[in-house]
């Protein structure tokens, strides 16, 4: 430890006296001192005390060693040399020999210059010279010559103008104001502002029937994306007859039906829309939950998307339905709004403003998923939404479903919302562009008759969900005898592709 030699420090020792002085010697065990004044007795100044390092209670440092001498010594040196070199004139023919003679003696006069050998031999003290910096001067000094305006300034441009005693943003703000500071998911449903501008109504030149493409394809036909072998397609009436023979020969109810479906679908959803197991069972993704919106209308439909909208529930997802218009009297459809909201699901009833105040206003996460449960194979919207307000609440629906930024996330249940089933036609002004679409047990005739007439983009999606049909019950009538073959055997769903002839 001799780099701490001739420090002057004062030493403040157990009995709380203090000791004055430079420091020549210093290892484990004790601190040497010279020229130590002790605080008890500042007239008796000892020329050398040695103190127990046990014995310290505060040490600090008072001068650092001083290094002019060594300063000055070098400094002499080099004019000395200086002058020798400036007072030799030797003659043109023994300028080189002398040259050379004298470059030599200042070699060897800097090679044991005493002061490298110093330089060499001592170790940099980079606490002790970062001590002698007076940051705050400099920074005083800087700040004194320096004459550029606070706008001319980066910084001159993280000014909020609507808070006066406010200059710039903290280091946990934003620079543009956020839509919204709290997320009001806890409270949907309860007493909330509404105060916020509302969502004009939609325009009257949107939702026009679709024209159709100038070059139709005449044939499609629907086949397994995995093995490419073709799949047959059942009318609504055929459906419908086989979900009745379900229930009456083998037991299969809509309530089971619908939890078969549920499980199924939740799962594709959560594997191809939500991120899976990656994103939900991260367990430092402290991010919020996903947010999944049912779009409600259909008594059938509806009840499976409700039973679909508990098991997300379940598996963490943030689940929002917006009930348009509901048939009350279906036992199966209240049964499953009330068990999707006793899971933690949200329900608005009131208008689309509300639901649109609420996704833009209330909540920090964007819907990612839109299931379209309002119509269903078995029903049409004109004979659901038949009051005003519930067709004028409709078109405005569909108006903010089929923009830009909503359109690619909408997941039609049966057929999308608006074409017939059976025919493929729309029905009026009214229809819901999908992304997916997903055919619950069977698929539909209505799926290749909309192709067929150009009321169906090719880019969407198909998925056939199994929503626990019998393989048995296409044996009892002979019309249903097409159907007789095992859908699903390792899997759940099936990806559907549509190939035109």
């Amino acid at each position: 430890m001799s780099e701490f030699t001739n420090y002057k420090v004062r030493l403040t020792l157990k009995d709380k006296s203090t000791l004055l002085g430079l420091i020549s010697h210093v290892d484990d065990k004790q601190i040497t001192l010279s020229n130590a004044i002790n605080s008890i007795d500042p007239k008796n100044v000892n020329t050398l005390i040695k103190i127990p390092n046990s014995q310290v209670t505060d040490l600090r440092v008072i001068q650092l060693p001083t290094t002019t001498n060594k300063k000055n010594k070098k400094q002499a040196r080099n004019e000395e040399i200086l002058n020798e070199s400036t007072n030799h004139t030797p003659s043109r023919s023994n300028t080189p020999k002398l040259t050379n003679q004298n470059h030599n003696e200042k070699n060897k006069t800097w090679e044991s210059n005493s002061d490298i050998e110093d330089v060499k031999n001592q170790e940099f003290d980079f606490q002790a010279n970062l001590a002698m910096f007076d940051k705050k001067s400099v920074f005083e000094d800087f700040k004194r010559k320096d004459n550029i305006q606070l706008n001319d300034r980066l910084v001159g441009h993280n000014k909020i103008e609507n808070i006066k005693k406010k200059e710039k943003y903290d280091v946990d703000e934003m620079v543009l104001h956020p839509t919204t500071t709290k997320d009001n998911w806890d409270q949907i449903g309860k007493s909330l502002d509404r105060s916020r501008t509302e969502t004009p109504k939609s325009d009257s030149h949107r939702n026009q029937t679709p024209s159709k493409p100038s070059e139709v394809k005449k044939n499609y036909k629907l086949v397994n994306s995995i093995d490419s072998t073709p799949l047959f397609s059942a009318s609504p009436v055929q459906l419908l007859e086989i979900e009745r023979f379900s229930m009456d020969l083998f037991g299969i109810t809509p309530a089971i039906m619908s939890e078969v479906c549920a499980t199924n679908l939740s799962r594709l959803i959560i594997d191809t829309c939500l991120g899976g197991s990656v994103r939900l069972s991260n367990k430092q993704n402290h991010n919020l939950p996903p947010l999944v919106l049912l779009l409600i209308g259909s008594a059938r439909c509806g009840t499976r998307a409700f039973a679909t909208g508990r098991h997300l529930s379940n598996h963490g997802v943030r689940v929002l339905a917006f009930v348009v218009s509901s048939d009350e009297s279906d036992p199966e459809l209240t049964q499953q709004w009330r068990s999707f909201e006793s899971t933690g699901g949200k329900v608005i009833t009131e208008s689309f403003e509300e639901l649109d105040d609420i996704i833009r206003n209330q909540l920090n996460t964007p819907v990612e998923l839109i299931i379209d449960a309002l119509q269903g194979y078995d029903d049409h919207l004109e004979d659901i939404f038949y009051k005003p307000e519930d067709q004028q609440t409709l078109s405005t629906l569909i108006d903010w479903c089929n923009k830009p930024q909503q359109q690619p996330k909408i997941m039609s249940l049966d057929i999308p919302s608006g074409i017939d089933a059976g025919s493929g036609l729309p029905e009026n002004k009214l229809k819901i562009n999908c992304h997916w679409c997903i055919s619950m047990g069977l698929p539909l005739n209505g799926i290749i008759l909309a192709y067929k007439n150009g009321y169906m983009d090719e880019d969407i999606i198909h998925y056939l969900i199994d929503v626990g049909i019998p393989n048995k019950v296409f044996q009892t009538k002979p019309n249903l005898r097409k159907f007789d073959r095992y859908w699903y055997i390792a899997e759940s769903s099936i990806k559907i592709s549509i190939q035109h002839i």
